[in-house]
Parts: C-alpha cells; sequence; structure tokens
C-alpha cells in the first residue's frame, strides 16, 4: 500500500519525523518496505527568470540567457528555441543534479561561459500530472508567478515522501490512504479528521429513473450502489489531484476517471463510472458470464469468459469484468454528458479465481481479492461525489440506488482473564479500554466482562484473540515478559500413530539398504496405462484434477506402484539396474465417479527391488514388517493375488480376518515390457488397514528346553495344489509339529506330466524328548490325510 506523508497529513496531524513515523508503525505491525524523497534527484535546481536573450556570437543555433534565480544573475547557453524574455523556468546551477542522472556544472559553450542548464520535464523526470505541458519537447515553462529562486522541489509538489507500506491480508481496512492514516492516529494519540463526504445534489431525481440495476448473483455480489451524474465536464484535473495520483504511480487521465482512482487509493474502494450514452437500454445487469463469452476491458485485450466469471451487463453484452476491470465498449470519453457510477462489493473468492484465470491484475483485483466491506463501498460512493462537487464538472443526481442489505456494528463479550492468559501479563483495564475506544472499538469493562462494539469496516475482528492482538500491538510488544508455563492444560508432544508406524517401517528398509523415493500426488494417463489394468479394474477409477499442471500431471494416483516403476525405468535408462527403493505415501480411490464428495485418502508404503528370485525377498520383508508391528504372523494369510500387474504364479496378497494388509510378486512381463525393464519385484502394503492391528505389546514364547526332530517330505500333488493347502494339513493333522517350510519344487521328466513335487523339511518338538515312536504314527496319519485330501503321495 503506497502513500504519501501529505496526504496522511490530511487525516491527522503528524508531529514526528518520517524515521520515527516508520518505526512506530512497524511496532504496531505494519511493515514499511521503502520511504522514498518524491524529491530525490533534484540538487541544487530553482526557479530562474530570463531577464535577457542574445546570440551566440559564434553558433547560430544557440543564445545566451542572462537569468535572475534570487541571490545572483546567472549566464547560461541553451539551444531552446521556446524561450523568451520575461519567461518563468527550472534552471539547474553551476554542481547540481537532475533525477535523469545528470551532474550539471559551469563550462564554456563555443567559447561563452555558462553557468549551468534550463531543464526541460524529460530532465526533471516529470509529466503533465507534475505540472502543465512538462511533456512539451523543450526548456518549461513555470507559471509567471512562481518565485524567484525558489527550491525547484517545492514548485513541483515534491517535497514529500512516498511510503510504501505492507498490509497483511487480514486487514483490508488498512489499503487505503485513509485506512492508515487511522491507524496512524491511534498510534500517535491524535484525532482522526473525518473525510469529506458532503455533496448538494442539484437534480431531484432518483438515479433509479436513469438505470435500470438489477443483480442476479447476489452470492457473488452482494451490495451494489449506484449514483448519476448529468451535465458532466469532461476535463483535465487540477494540479493538486494529478500530483496526488502521479506520487502513487497513477497517471491523470480525465477528471471523472481520476476521481474513481483517488478514491480507490484514498478509501481503498475500488470503483467505476460508465458513460450513460452507452448503456444499452439504460440497464444495468450484474450476472454471470455465458460460456464463451467475450469481452474487450480497458487494456484493449479480448478474453473469452467462463459462467463462473461475473460480470457487469448492459440488455446486449457485457461492459466491465466485474472487481476487475471495466469494458472499453462503456468507458469515459470527451463526449461523455452523463455518468453512472458504481460502488460494489463482490465476493473476494469469485475475484481471485477469475484474475488468475484471466491473468488480469489490476488495483481493483487486488482490494476485491482481500475483502471490501459494505461500510466503505457507501462511503467511497459519497466521497467521489463531494469531489465532483468540488470540481464543479457535473450536476449530482439526489437518489441513489442501493441493493443488498448493509452491515451494522457487532457486539464481542469475551471475560478480561483472556489478556493475561494468552499474553501473560496483566494490561491495566484503563490501557485496554483507551486503545481499543481509539480504534473505534467502544469498549466497557464491567464486573470482568470485556464488552466491544466493532465498527462495520473491521470484518477481521470476529475472536477475543482479535481484540487482544489489537491491544498488544499499540500497548507494546516489548512489554511481554517471559513466564513459566502454566502447569494447566499442557499437551504433550508427540507423533501420531501412523507417522509413527511409518518411522518404524522406514527404517526397516533403510536397515535392509533400501533409499526412499518421493514421487508427486498426481501423474498422467499414459503413466498408469502402462499398468496394464483392465477397464473394470479399481485402480483404474482415477480422479481427473480439473485445473492441471499439464497432461502428464492430470489424474490423482491410485497407486503408488506406476510411480515406482517408473522410476526404475528412468534409472534403468541411465544405466542404474541394482535398485532398492521404497515410498511412502497417499493414493485417492473415489467413492463414485463423478466425484460427489472427497474421495478415501489411504496410506500406503510401497517397496520394490530387482532380482530374478525378487518375490521371495519381497515377501519376507513384507511379513517381517508385519511382525514388527505387532501383528499376529499365525493369523496371517496368503492367497494367490489377483493383482492385475503382477505375475499370477509369482504373486500372493496377505490377510488378516478377510482385510487385505499387502501384496507382492513379481512384476508381470507385459508390465515390464511397458517400462522397459527386465526383472523387478515389487510389494505394497495398505498402512491404513494395518494401523487397526497395530500393536506394542511385547510378545514372547518361551524357548524349548527340548531337542527338535527334523524330517523332510517330498510329495507328489496336483499342479492346482498350493503349497498353503498342504502346510495347513500338515500343522492341523500332527500334534507335534512346530514349523513347515517348503524349500523344493520341481517339475520335470520323472514327475507325471500334471503334477509337481513339493519338498518340505517339518520340525517336530514336544514336551518331552521325542523318540522315533513319537512322531511315527502322527507322520503316518497325516500322509493319509494328505492324500485323501489332496492326493498327495511319497514320491
Amino acid at each position: 500500500m503506497k502513500t504519501t506523508l501529505n496526504w496522511l497529513r490530511d487525516y491527522c496531524d503528524i508531529d514526528v519525523s518520517v524515521e520515527e513515523l516508520c518505526a512506530r508503525l512497524v511496532n504496531a505491525g505494519f511493515e514499511v518496505e521503502e520511504v522514498k524523497y518524491l524529491g530525490e534527484g533534484f540538487s541544487n535546481v530553482v526557479v530562474g527568470k530570463i531577464t535577457k536573450i542574445s546570440k551566440h556570437p559564434d553558433a547560430d543555433k544557440l543564445q545566451i540567457c542572462e537569468l535572475d534565480v534570487g541571490d545572483e544573475i546567472l549566464q547560461i547557453v541553451t539551444g531552446a528555441t521556446n524561450v523568451q524574455v520575461g519567461d518563468v523556468v527550472p534552471v539547474a546551477k553551476h554542481n547540481s543534479t537532475l533525477p535523469c542522472g545528470k551532474h550539471i556544472t559551469k563550462g564554456k559553450l563555443r567559447g561563452v561561459e555558462s553557468c549551468g542548464m534550463l531543464c526541460g520535464g524529460e530532465e526533471m523526470c516529470i509529466n503533465n500530472s507534475v505540472y502543465p505541458n512538462a511533456e512539451f519537447d523543450g526548456i518549461a515553462q513555470l507559471n509567471k508567478d512562481e518565485q524567484i529562486g525558489q527550491d525547484i522541489v517545492k514548485v513541483l509538489g515534491l517535497d514529500d515522501y512516498l511510503l510504501d507500506i505492507s498490509i497483511t491480508p487480514n486487514r483490508p481496512d488498512c489499503g487505503s490512504i485513509y485506512g492508515i492514516a487511522r491507524e496512524i492516529a491511534v498510534i500517535l494519540n491524535k484525532p482522526l479528521k473525518p473525510i469529506d463526504v458532503s455533496f448538494t445534489p442539484s437534480i431531484d431525481k432518483c438515479a433509479c429513473e436513469y438505470v435500470d440495476v438489477k443483480v442476479q448473483s447476489p452470492e457473488l455480489c452482494p451490495n451494489y450502489t449506484l449514483s448519476v451524474v448529468d451535465n458532466c465536464i469532461i476535463e483535465p484535473s487540477p494540479m493538486w489531484l494529478t500530483r496526488r495520483l502521479f506520487a502513487l504511480g497513477l497517471r491523470s487521465i480525465n477528471n471523472y476517471v481520476d476521481i474513481t482512482n483517488y478514491v480507490l487509493m484514498e478509501l481503498g474502494q475500488p470503483m467505476h463510472a460508465f458513460d450513460y450514452a452507452d448503456l444499452t437500454d439504460h440497464t444495468i445487469i450484474v450476472r454471470r458470464a455465458n460460456e464463451g463469452e467475450k469481452i474487450i476491458p480497458l487494456d484493449n485485450k479480448e478474453y473469452a469468459l467462463t459462467k463462473e466469471c461475473l460480470v457487469i451487463a448492459d440488455k446486449n453484452r457485457a461492459i466491465g469484468l466485474a472487481g476487475i476491470m471495466g469494458g472499453a465498449n462503456s468507458g469515459i470519453k470527451p463526449t461523455t454528458a452523463r455518468v453512472a457510477f458504481e460502488s460494489v462489493v463482490f465476493s473476494k473468492e469469485n475475484i481471485r479465481k477469475n484474475s488468475k484465470m484471466l491473468g488480469i491484475h489490476s488495483d481493483s483485483s487486488a482490494r476485491y481479492e482481500k475483502g471490501i466491506d459494505d461500510f466503505t463501498s457507501l462511503l467511497a460512493t459519497n466521497r467521489a461525489l463531494h469531489l465532483i462537487e468540488q470540481l464543479n464538472c457535473g450536476k449530482i443526481v439526489k437518489g441513489q440506488v442501493h441493493i443488498g442489505n448493509y452491515s451494522t456494528k457487532r457486539k464481542l463479550t469475551f471475560n478480561y482473564d483472556e489478556f493475561e492468559r494468552i499474553l501473560g501479563i496483566i494490561i491495566p483495564q484503563e490501557a485496554i479500554i483507551d486503545i481499543l475506544n481509539r480504534l473505534n472499538i467502544s469498549t466497557t469493562i464491567v464486573n470482568g466482562v470485556v464488552d466491544c462494539l466493532i465498527p462495520e469496516y473491521r470484518q477481521d475482528v470476529s475472536l477475543p484473540c482479535d481484540i487482544i492482538e489489537d491491544v498488544i500491538r499499540l500497548y507494546g510488544y516489548d512489554k511481554l515478559t517471559s513466564t513459566l508455563l502454566n502447569g494447566t492444560n499442557i499437551t504433550f508432544g508427540g507423533k501420531t500413530t501412523d507417522r509413527v508406524v511409518a518411522d518404524k517401517i522406514k527404517n526397516i528398509l533403510i536397515g535392509l539398504g533400501f533409499n526412499e523415493t518421493i514421487t508427486y500426488s498426481f501423474g498422467g494417463k499414459q503413466l498408469f496405462d502402462k499398468l496394464s489394468l483392465t477397464k473394470n479394474a479399481d485402480l483404474t477409477k482415477n480422479i481427473r484434477i480439473i485445473n492441471p499442471l499439464g497432461e502428464e500431471f492430470s489424474i490423482m494416483r491410485s497407486t503408488l506402484d506406476a510411480n515406482m516403476l517408473d522410476i526404475f525405468s528412468t534409472n534403468a535408462l541411465k544405466g542404474n539396474f541394482d535398485l532398492s527403493l521404497f515410498e511412502y505415501g497417499k493414493v485417492y480411490i473415489p467413492k463414485s465417479l463423478p466425484l460427489e464428495e472427497l474421495p478415501y485418502e489411504i496410506k500406503q508404503l510401497c517397496f520394490a527391488v530387482t532380482a530374478n528370485d525378487g518375490f521371495y525377498v519381497v515377501k519376507d520383508i513384507c511379513l517381517e514388517i508385519l511382525a514388527s508391528l505387532g501383528v499376529d504372523i499365525d493369523k496371517l494369510v496368503l492367497k494367490a493375488s489377483k493383482v492385475e500387474h503382477l505375475h499370477p504364479n509369482i504373486s500372493c496378497e496377505v490377510y488378516y480376518d478377510d482385510i487385505l494388509l499387502a501384496y507382492c510378486g513379481q512384476v508381470h512381463p507385459t508390465v515390464l515390457d511397458n517400462f522397459d525393464l527386465k526383472e523387478v519385484a515389487i510389494a505394497n502394503l495398505n498402512i491404513t488397514n494395518i494401523l487397526n492391528f497395530y500393536s506394542t505389546a511385547i510378545k514372547y514364547r518361551t524357548i524349548s528346553k527340548f531337542p527338535a526332530i527334523d524330517r523332510d517330505f517330498a510329495l507328489v500333488v496336483e499342479e492346482k495344489v498350493t503349497a498353503k493347502e498342504i502346510i495347513d494339513i500338515i500343522k492341523n493333522s500332527c500334534k507335534h509339529c512346530e514349523s513347515v517350510n517348503v524349500f523344493d519344487v520341481y517339475k520335470g521328466a520323472q514327475i507325471e506330466k500334471g503334477k509337481k513335487s513339493v519338498a518340505l523339511s517339518v520340525k517336530f518338538r514336544g514336551e518331552k524328548t521325542l523318540q522315533e515312536s513319537d512322531i511315527e504314527h502322527e507322520i503316518n496319519k497325516c500322509l493319509s490325510i494328505l492324500k485323501d485330501k489332496v492326493g498327495a503321495t511319497l514320491r
């Protein structure tokens, strides 16, 4: 937010230096990013009067001027042709500087001494907004009544300071000169001078008799005010107004446009002036744009709109982008005779979204994005009409159009003890009341209860902590003292359970030589298509992003596997083949498509290795991880995997009470080809499901003091019989069976076609030292059951 010191002084008696003012603003929570003297660059440049002109003896195009500069008569040689005796002009004396960077010293031009230089607007870096005809190509002509010898900085109105103040997003009420003056008045404990909004209507009619206003989207335009000015005189604005706009970086256009810019800077309320003659059927409609509707705003570029855009329109077309920029088809022209002034409150979310979508950022959109209150909207309307009357450039119509409800002051009540609880210090009640009343927050404290009446323009104040923040920033942050923590309501820090689980798994994998990767939560359709999933697969139900960065980032991921394989593929292209990687993150599974509610966010951990026998590696790691998390391994059930991008015969799924905890296996050959890979085994743990069985309880089993008996068996079974079926039968039929492990599976010439040999190692242990006779009966019984149930025979 930029403002000048003299403009602020219109509303507050600032009796401190600019340095102290900036320091006190910073202490009150307003960072001053830059302080610049407007007359910076000028040195030893004064007003001079030409008393004599003579021709140069040795140069036809040069003239010798004698000038009175107050304290001396100077001789200056110039090549300018627009100078005459009696002209009052800017004079750069010997050893002077100009904003354009020139350093002027006396010297000789073609043998004649010249003690300075006559200046034009270009050398002084000014335009017509600072002084009349400053843009003329020649020496600047000053008014005849300017004081001879006076510093040119004062003549040009540049004896002022420009302050660039950073306004936090929660304080839109300070995004104006008057808003900053309001704060300075409180900081300096000075009275705030009221802004003059008085005017006397000249036409006893209502604006509604001139313009029919309709707000079709009240949710995006909760408040609309329209005024009409007749018999308009379009002319340049007075110098006091244009100089203030120039100081803030705005160029003067004409008096009506300048008034809207002046009010924007002074009160922070964007306004727009329409040429009444350009309003078809004299109608203004606030509506959503039609899909594909086009408009050319004041920047003279054509924009295609969507139904999300809000426009100001007449009966036939859009005449303005609401809250962003007016249309070029309804702007003020030299022939404008009647003007419709609008001052509106728009939805800040809508303006922010449309400004970004269209790529248009203006002073108006910057204010609307932070929020405009309806109190300021009405105040700005009356201020603009006051300026119309002050400049005597039109006849004001008496009645205004108001659509919407205007807010009133709000009450906020809380306990006085909250100040001490939040700040840790006791602030006297008198100091609190004084500060808040100076902030125009009417406050009383009775029996420990603070009652506040919040002004309409302080939309940021809604909670007791907002009031307390206002008090302490003005009472002084330096008065805060360190205090011991209160013993009550202490919250112990710590990680969430899912974070603890994730860290534990990561530590295991890192200990096994894995490296962590991090990928985007979204990807492209081409990436997920490489998994070769069928259209009915759950993993193909991807959520599309409305505004993706690009097609390769257009859908939310439904699995971590595609990203992991893509990393393996990228490394393979660079010659890195021996990889062990993992990633922890979320996947997004929609409840239905198209998306009507937030999707399921499932935490997964995916890890993969490059190895020919990788399935056994990832399976063992998977089971080890589950065991380390306290999951009862004995209750886990391994089933053949139905995951499409895994090899159907070299993969499995891990269940606990029919709940899927993980799957692992070799990647399907077709998928490997899609990613230009050879051998990769991958595992995926559903952390969200695993958390249901996570336990920190330490489980132990007494180590038997009796020796075990090991027996190996080679069983011939049908190919469709799984090793798990055989293992379950052995464990259930053998009383002393402690463990069963498969150590070989063979298919070949020595085995009947359609069958396979499964070699198992069985360990027996009992509550005493077992003899051969103790287990012989169990083995025979087990072999009989295996033959009956799965047709198994000893090889």
